[in-house]
């Protein structure tokens, strides 16, 4: 995934750019279907600073990343970018409750979360077309249509600044008369390994709006 120099090499989801925003903060991309691997996890410490190194793991090891691929035909598959991250269906915004007695920083009401890979759109055209998971913690999913705001920006992907980042990316669409779907979420995508230095990482916020 990506490089220690933050150059992006691997297959990305297919996409089209609509609009670019006049203020230059976000565009607008009409992304086509496509196959998801994807997992959960639950953490009060919000969507990227909880268990989302498992999460990695066990969709690494569906593909194959350094080991036999977990897969039912063990059938290894090129790792793709970015990885996605998203608030899992029913649960509410990350919510600070207050610290808890000694601790200096804010807690997060326990979420469920999901990460996700995108499957090679230059293979897989629909989850059927997937090898199937042996880990049953991981699901293959087929992505409808969609278009999405997104924000882009670099350094440490991080909860503050995504959800720093995705409150500015919501105002920005407000006063540019760009409507957000409604029950929305912001997603976080992070396109480079972690040992890429902070100022060469590629960063996105990411959500999906109506009516363009």
């Amino acid at each position: 995934m990506g490089s220690v120099l933050g150059k992006i090499t691997e297959e990305l989801p297919r996409h089209d750019v609509v609009k670019k925003a006049a203020s230059g903060f976000y565009e607008i991309r009409r992304y086509a279907p496509a196959v998801v691997a994807e997992t959960s996890y639950r953490t009060s410490r919000g969507m990227f600073e909880g268990d989302q190194g498992g999460s990695f793991m066990r969709l690494a090891k569906y593909i194959g990343v350094m080991a036999k691929p977990q897969n039912d035909t063990t059938t290894a598959i090129s790792m793709t970018a970015p990885v996605l991250m998203s608030r899992g269906a029913g649960d509410g915004a990350d919510t600070p409750v207050g610290p808890s007695e000694g601790s200096q920083q804010n807690a997060f009401e326990t979420t469920t979360y999901k990460m996700a890979f995108f499957m090679p759109a230059s293979r897989f055209s629909k989850a059927s077309d997937a090898p199937k998971p042996t880990n049953p913690d991981v699901t293959i999913k087929d992505v409808p249509a969609r278009t999405l705001a997104v924000h882009t920006f670099s350094g440490n992907l991080r909860q503050a600044a995504i959800a720093e980042r995705g409150e500015r990316l919501r105002r920005a669409l407000e006063a540019d008369g760009v409507a957000a779907k409604e029950g929305a979420e912001v997603m976080a995508a992070g396109y480079n390994p972690p040992w890429t230095p902070w100022f060469l990482k590629t960063n996105e916020v990411m959500l999906e709006v109506s009516g363009m």
